[in-house]
This record gives C-alpha cells, sequence and structure tokens, in this order.
C-alpha cells in the first residue's frame, strides 16, 4: 500500500514538473470603412500582404502557393496558402519550412482571414492557432507561451490596422503628392523650352 501511494506520488510530481507547449490562440477583428468586394480585393490579391500590413516589407512569391515574406527587421517567413475562397471571402496559411524565431518564435502556425459585409463597410477576422517555438519542458526566455503569443497577437493586430487605415492607399497619396510637387518646380523650365508637362 505504502509503495502505490509512494509511486502515485511521483506520478503526480512529474506530470506537474513537466510543463509542454500548449495550443495558442488569436482571434481579433476590425472593421473596414470599405466595401466587402474591395476589402476581399486586397486580401485576396497574390502577395497582397506585402500592400497593406505594416510588418511587411517585401513578399515574393513561391510557386502557386507559397509565399516568402520579409519582415521589417529583416527576416523572413515561409507561409503557404491552403485554401482561397472567393465565395467565403477567406483565405487560410500556415506557416511551413524552418521558422526563424527572430521573424515569429512559433513552431506552427495555422492562420485564416475572413471577410464579410457589415452594412456598407466591411469586417475582417482574423485567427491564427500556433504553439511556442520551444516544443519541450521549461522553454528559454522568448521561446515561451507568452513570447508566441505577444508575437502573433501583435502581428495580427498590426496588419488588421494597416487595412483599416488604407496603408497601400496613403502610400499612393504620399506618391501623387510628391510628383505634383516636381510637376509645379519643373514646369516653367520645360515651358521656357515649349514643352508641357504634368498636364
Amino acid at each position: 500500500m505504502k509503495w502505490s501511494l509512494l509511486l502515485a506520488g511521483l506520478l503526480l510530481s512529474a506530470n506537474a514538473w513537466a510543463h509542454g507547449p500548449t495550443p495558442q490562440k488569436t482571434d481579433e477583428s476590425i472593421q473596414v470603412g470599405a466595401s466587402a468586394e474591395a476589402v476581399w480585393k486586397r486580401i485576396s490579391a497574390p502577395c497582397g500582404l506585402a500592400q497593406w500590413h505594416p510588418q511587411v516589407t517585401a513578399c515574393e512569391a513561391v510557386g502557386d502557393k507559397q509565399q516568402k515574406l520579409t519582415l521589417k527587421n529583416g527576416k523572413q517567413l515561409l507561409q503557404e496558402i491552403d485554401e482561397v475562397s472567393a465565395a467565403d471571402m477567406t483565405v487560410a496559411y500556415r506557416l511551413s519550412g524552418d521558422i526563424d524565431l527572430e521573424a515569429l518564435p512559433v513552431s506552427s502556425l495555422n492562420g485564416k482571414i475572413k471577410v464579410s459585409a457589415d452594412g456598407s463597410n466591411a469586417k475582417v477576422v482574423w485567427t491564427a492557432r500556433y504553439y511556442r517555438a520551444f516544443t519541450g519542458n521549461e522553454p528559454p526566455a522568448g521561446q515561451d507561451d507568452e513570447s508566441a503569443k505577444n508575437a502573433v497577437d501583435s502581428f495580427v493586430k498590426e496588419g488588421l490596422q494597416g487595412l483599416k487605415d488604407g496603408r497601400n492607399a496613403a502610400a499612393a497619396s504620399s506618391t501623387k503628392g510628391w510628383r505634383q510637387k516636381v510637376c509645379v518646380a519643373l514646369r516653367p523650365l520645360f515651358k521656357s523650352v515649349g514643352m508641357s508637362v504634368c498636364a
């Protein structure tokens, strides 16, 4: 009897000390002041993420379903598109290959972005399911559950805010304004030689 109790106690202690990775989730949504169709066009565009996500500086298509994302810190992620459903206005994806922990401290991640009409506006829901970078017990700093959740939460929230703010629209507006200033400055010079610019 004593040995049975001792063995049970040891098993309970071992389970208490063992703390492997637990499933993490991020569920965020935002309302965008544009039609659902317009927002869906931006989200579903090949490598469109680089046009509206503040953390993504470049995107390179790798084959038909993979995209190599370059982040602001110079690190890269390989994203595989599992489904693009125009009927449901949904994109499902996952991270593949060896994930650079300085890009995102996770060992695996599956995500989904869904657009729906909300009156004349659009509602965008972004969900992600993932595990921390370190898959054993006692993770080192920066590779634990909290680090994974903080990083993914930040990535998703900034992406949604980029959609709402119209990041690429703002960039286009800025470029247009710069071109107008150049035209105004150079117009007298070109006019003096009989040329018309920026009509």
